[in-house]
């Protein structure tokens, strides 16, 4: 009688990773905590913003950045370690999950939990290194392979951007009886921490020789800090953002053309 697997999948997870021709071997776990260490602010690096035409820019606050991208680094490293232990050629649904601590001030945790599983069905060759890891669930594992692709790891970035006031931002947002107006020095500042998360999110891709990166989620959050510059009040923002995503490499190809059709209006 062969030995009984823990897994993390439910049930319609575990069958669909059977059909796909995978075999759980058992759960497998990564747990990185660190501690941040001390960040320049802005504000102290000599840009000249006491000056009363303090223009609106984003900064990434590169130390805050830096832990959150080493602590995922160093569970995602763990979890694989664990994999590798039981000789598994990928590990499937891995769930990441971080946080701040209230107990320990500047402190972050990154905890990586998946299913580490046997292929018995598609030969991996030297489609990358093993064990594969991917955030996808046992379904959508299920339709990659089905389809002939292969995902070869996971693909992260965070970034802590921290968006200025514009001295213009400030008195236009500042007027009374102001209609209705869009902020741009903030929404630029979201679209630059995207940009700088992103960054990393295409390194990872790139080292792993991916085709593409699926499965993308975008999380975010928002802080405000309340700035006196010669004695006017500005309102900052600092955007923490998260990019997580499962690169993949196609293993086979079709060569037979795709269907043609025609598309014509309905009247």
């Amino acid at each position: 009688m062969s030995r009984p697997f823990s897994s993390t999948l439910g049930v319609p997870e575990a069958l669909a990773v059977r059909r796909a021709g995978l075999r759980p071997l058992r759960q497998v776990l990564g747990v990185s905590y660190y501690n941040v260490g001390w960040q320049q602010m802005p504000w102290n690096t000599g840009r000249g913003w006491g000056m009363q035409g303090r223009s609106g820019e984003t900064f990434e606050l590169e130390t805050q950045s830096e832990v959150w991208n080493l602590a995922r680094r160093q569970a995602i490293d763990r979890l694989r370690e664990e994999a590798v232990a039981c000789d598994a050629d990928a590990v499937v649904g891995v769930r990441i999950e971080r946080s701040h601590r209230d107990w320990a001030r500047g402190l972050v945790e990154f905890t990586a939990v998946g299913t580490a599983v046997r292929c018995e069905r598609v030969d991996l060759g030297d489609v990358a290194e093993r064990p594969l890891l991917c955030n996808l669930s046992g379904e959508d594992v299920l339709k990659l392979v089905t389809h002939g692709f292969w995902p070869v790891g996971i693909v992260g970035g965070s970034t802590v951007a921290y968006g200025a006031t514009g001295s213009r931002q400030r008195w236009s947002a500042g007027r009374m009886f102001a209609p209705n107006q869009e902020l741009p020095d903030f929404t630029r500042a979201m679209y630059d921490a995207r940009a700088l998360a992103m960054a990393h999110v295409e390194r990872d891709a790139h080292a792993l020789h991916a085709h593409g990166v699926v499965g993308v989620t975008i999380d975010r959050s928002i802080r405000e800090r309340e700035v006196d510059v010669n004695s006017t009040s500005y309102t900052d923002l600092i955007i923490t953002m998260h990019i997580l995503g499962t690169a993949i490499v196609e293993v086979r190809h079709d060569d037979a053309p795709p269907p043609k059709y025609l598309a014509l209006p309905l009247r």
